[in-house]
């Protein structure tokens, strides 16, 4: 399993060079890029050829997105404003659902392989119709994936209606051919409950992994080794299912754009490495 390095560290920031290299120095060779403005100039075709031009020039690559559900860090932070392809109002749905396809083609401009999709937002309520309306939105972008060569998987969110066994059913149904698959988010999961049930769940589709540590009670996207998952036995399974995807390592920056860019990498970078190094086990190297 490579481990990979989201942009979500840096969202609140515009991303330049200077991180870039400081990635590339860090000895990471594949990120997932996080569609969101004025992070990524995502919704350019001009701007996402630009991006992985300069990617290429630190030796990186995209391996994967992360496909946009707000219109732009500010109008999220200052408004609320969020995109759900399960949204109980057709109209903001359909927008969500066009963001989406807009992002699979940012993905294919990109170079990724793999686009992953939220289907809503964490605690959505899943009574009455969300569970037809995931599929309806699964089944109307399984043929944009198809068109852009680019992977759909969709991550468990802490809700009712995106366990790993829930997700592996309605994938069974509007998609036979396995086509797409699951993005495990082991952070998620770990909240949950039960991770390595949730695994287990997965594994019937598991493609690619969303890495990031808390303590069971919240989402709070801490660097591998800081909070109480049990990584042993997470790898152990993983072998064990010889899992050969990318491991996206998913990262917060609780200073929300105030900490300083190269401090917060070398900080939370830092306690990667460490991890790795305490951490010995085959999957990691």
């Amino acid at each position: 399993m490579e481990l990979s390095l989201s942009t979500h560290l840096l969202v609140y920031h515009r991303m330049q060079d200077q991180s870039l290299a400081a990635m590339a120095a860090a000895g990471y060779r594949t990120v997932e890029v996080w569609l969101a403005e004025p992070h990524v100039p995502w919704r350019s075709q001009r701007g996402c050829e630009q991006f992985r031009r300069r990617l290429a020039g630190h030796g990186l690559r995209a391996g994967s997105v992360h496909l946009p559900f707000y219109p732009s860090v500010t109008e999220l932070m200052n408004h609320g404003h969020k995109w759900s392809v399960i949204d109980q109002e057709k109209k903001a749905r359909q927008t969500a659902i066009e963001a989406a396809a807009e992002g699979f083609r940012a993905a294919a401009t990109l170079g990724a392989g793999v686009g992953v999709l939220h289907l809503g937002w964490p605690g959505d309520d899943w009574s009455g119709d969300r569970a037809q309306l995931a599929r309806e939105a699964v089944d109307a972008l399984l043929p944009i994936a198809k068109e852009t060569g680019v992977q759909l998987l969709l991550e468990n969110i802490i809700s009712d209606g995106t366990r790993c066994g829930e997700l592996v059913k309605l994938l069974d149904e509007v998609d036979p051919h396995h086509t797409a698959g699951i993005c495990l988010d082991l952070g998620h999961a770990h909240v949950e409950g039960d991770i390595l049930a949730e695994l287990g769940d997965a594994l019937p589709r598991l493609c690619h992994l969303h890495v990031h540590d808390n303590d069971g009670s919240s989402d709070s996207h801490h660097a591998p080794g800081q909070g109480s998952i049990p990584w042993d036995g997470v790898f152990d399974l993983l072998t064990t299912a010889n899992f050969n995807g990318l491991g996206a390592l998913e990262l917060r920056d609780f200073s929300r754009g105030e900490d300083d860019i190269p401090a917060l990498l070398k900080r939370e970078l830092g306690h990667v490495a460490d991890f790795c190094a305490q951490h010995r086990h085959p999957i990691l190297h």
